[in-house]
């Protein structure tokens, strides 16, 4: 997982990457390099953003199956157990309440 300050970091030395090639005469190859740093720049300022949704909905999902279903789990316990349903192997959660959580 990538900290904050490191993303921070990346797209402060991507933005004076951009601002140093507008100095060159433009070729197909600066166009190109041009490109993958905004597509790198683009996908690091929506990544935190990214993160935050996965995690708030992986959350809702937990909550969900320990509210309609009797496990007697913590969120904690049924997070590592839904890593180990992801990965194929058995939990003590029923498969039924992985495939649809609402009752």
């Amino acid at each position: 997982m990538v900290s904050r300050g490191s993303l921070e970091d990346r797209l402060k030395d991507i933005e004076r990457e951009l601002e140093a090639l507008k100095i060159f005469r433009i070729t197909p190859q600066l166009n190109k390099f041009n490109r993958n740093l905004m597509g790198e720049r683009s996908f690091i300022l929506t990544a935190n953003r990214n993160r935050s949704e996965k995690m708030k909905r992986t959350w809702r999902y937990l909550k969900a199956i320990q509210k309609n279903y009797p496990v007697k789990l913590s969120l904690r316990e049924l997070r590592t157990a839904l890593r180990k349903h992801r990965q194929g192997l058995v939990t003590d959660v029923p498969d039924v309440a992985w495939r649809n959580p609402s009752p």
